[in-house]
């Protein structure tokens, strides 16, 4: 799993709520995105989003992830 884009796609749905929205923004398939989320949700052994057919929401550990995703990738591009 390449973890800096499972990273990248997570902030994306998080901002957007939507996996569709976030892998068209980042050029992926809808179906790497939703690999992604699942391969990370499972190497962090936490339920970072709950999916619905229409949206997508974070759960509390998905918030507490988002907050320390969003000040790693300012990090990293600086």
């Amino acid at each position: 799993m390449d973890q800096l884009l499972a990273l990248r796609t997570f902030v994306r749905i998080a901002e957007v709520g939507s996996f569709a929205k976030a892998a068209d923004q980042l050029g992926l398939p809808r179906s790497t995105a939703s690999k992604l989320i699942r391969d990370l949700e499972d190497h962090l052994g936490a339920k970072l989003i709950h999916r619905t057919t229409r949206t997508a929401s974070i759960t509390a550990e998905g918030a507490s992830y988002y907050e320390r995703a969003t000040r790693l990738r300012v990090e990293l591009e600086e």
